[in-house]
């Protein structure tokens, strides 16, 4: 997938460049994303910088970033970025729709983040986790070895107690070899803002089992 950068500051459109390409963007003219510090309308869908949210947002800002947050936070909003652009009515779609509707009614939610090492076991952790999942959860890929659990109405006790079956299950399936994967658990608590925060959460809590 391709960006292109226009902001004045040179300093700053190294930086990103650096960081869009990590996330996985190749840097080219012909783009499917612009990222500017300007609020102007494009025909192709932008992610605007900056350091506060301007009184009117263009329809095809598709989000508002923060320069000042740290490399890897803005790595992981590129990342998300792209997968809602390869993905647009995926999980990670659900969840924001399912996180502003927690913060609106005072709801919880919860959800469970899962990386492998490997495609295939992703696959047989997703075909074996569905039989434990209540039908209001969601599981889904964010990406190939990624998968990502919502869980409406769950607090973050709940979603550990989920994770403990989990384990408990994966340790029951025959392995051909010593699999470990990494997990993160969040809820959506008071301070947050967008769903932006939820992600930083589940980075923050990211463990290896």
């Amino acid at each position: 997938m391709k960006v292109r950068i226009e902001l004045e500051d040179e300093t700053l459109r190294r930086r990103l460049e650096k960081i869009v390409q990590e996330a996985g963007f190749l840097i080219n003219e012909a783009a499917d994303l612009i990222v500017t510090d300007k609020t102007k309308n494009n025909e192709k869908q932008t992610v605007l910088i900056a350091r506060s949210l301007p009184d009117e947002i263009p329809e095809n800002v598709l989000d508002v970033i923060d320069p000042d947050l740290p490399d890897f936070l803005l790595r992981k909003s590129f990342e998300m970025i792209k997968t809602y652009l390869k993905f647009p009515r995926g999980i990670l779609s659900y969840l924001e729709e399912e996180f502003e509707k927690a913060k609106r009614y005072d709801f919880p939610l919860s959800a469970i983040y899962l990386f492998f090492e490997d495609e295939k076991t992703a696959e047989r952790v997703y075909e074996s986790i569905q039989e434990i999942l209540r039908s209001s959860d969601r599981i889904d890929f964010v990406r190939k070895n990624e998968l990502m659990i919502v869980l409406p109405g769950t607090a973050k006790e709940g979603a550990e107690r989920l994770l403990k079956r989990l384990k408990r299950k994966l340790l029951r399936l025959d392995w051909t070899k010593q699999t470990f994967f990494e997990y993160g658990i969040a809820q959506v608590e008071d301070w947050m803002e967008t769903v932006d925060d939820l992600f930083a959460s589940l980075e923050i809590s990211m463990r290896r089992l």
